[in-house]
């Protein structure tokens, strides 16, 4: 598949892959809040799926030992997003499913190639 390995079907989500790293490290999610300065509602939250923009991102992903990036999207080969990137994805997660599909299918014409 043109060398792009596929997100396994349990870890597709920002929740899921908080969740499934969570677990791997023993904890539960009022363990992760107390580690990440945070508290288990907003923990709950992000693996429920109901914030997807996190603003302890950073340290939820430090205290997990993982890379902001895998957890965010699951590309654990991403570095640091530019901050134009990064605001451009904070915009991403805002659209509709469908405003999205429709934006991707731009930038895949404008880029030239399938992502």
């Amino acid at each position: 598949m043109n060398g792009i390995k596929t997100m396994p079907p349990h870890l597709r989500t920002l929740g899921e892959r908080m969740r499934y790293r969570r677990r791997q490290m023993g904890w539960t999610q009022e363990q992760l809040a107390v580690q990440a300065g945070t508290n288990q509602a907003v923990i709950q939250k992000i693996e429920n799926g109901k914030s997807l923009r996190p603003r302890k991102i950073d340290e939820i992903a430090s205290v997990l030992d993982v890379n902001p990036a895998w957890l965010m999207f699951g590309d654990d080969k991403a570095s640091p997003l530019p901050d134009e990137a990064r605001g451009i994805a904070e915009l991403w997660l805002r659209l509709s499913e469908a405003d999205r599909e429709r934006l991707k299918d731009e930038i895949q014409r404008l880029a030239g190639r399938r992502i």
